[in-house]
């Protein structure tokens, strides 16, 4: 079974580290990583060049965002997503949030998206329960 692409969109060059490092473990090898929302949105809007350049593996399958992060953050990257998949087909998508805080006001607000399927903490995350909500997708 092929392993499915993944984009990390977090502005801590540590935590991207760290989860490209567990998905690696998991046997995911297309990893792209954005350090904001703003840039995460502009390699998903750039649908032609990087279909080519990375063929069957974009759009990626899965985007792990972070919730809090400058510039953009995972809320409104969320909003901005629901309105560019009107104009691409970024169906293929799922959104995993990645955040600091257990809070559940945070995870019921990005659960309302339809293509939000998960909801992570960062520091209690194995990568045995990545692989696990990896494999659920």
């Amino acid at each position: 079974m092929q392993q499915p692409s993944v984009l990390i969109i977090d502005d801590s060059e540590i935590e991207r580290y760290l989860l490209s490092h567990q998905l690696q473990k998991i046997g995911v090898t297309e990893i792209v990583q954005k350090n904001d929302g703003t840039s995460g949105l502009a390699f998903l809007k750039d649908y032609a060049q990087n279909q080519q350049h990375y063929g069957i593996n974009f759009p990626p399958a899965i985007i792990i965002l972070d919730v809090n992060m400058p510039i953009m953050g995972g809320f409104e990257f969320l909003q901005k997503f629901a309105e560019l998949k009107t104009r691409v087909d970024l169906d293929v998508c799922q959104i995993v949030m990645y955040s600091g805080s257990d809070d559940p006001q945070q995870k019921a607000r990005a659960l309302q998206y339809d293509f939000v399927k998960g909801f992570l903490i960062k520091g209690e995350l194995s990568t045995e329960e990545l692989k696990s909500e990896i494999g659920a997708l």
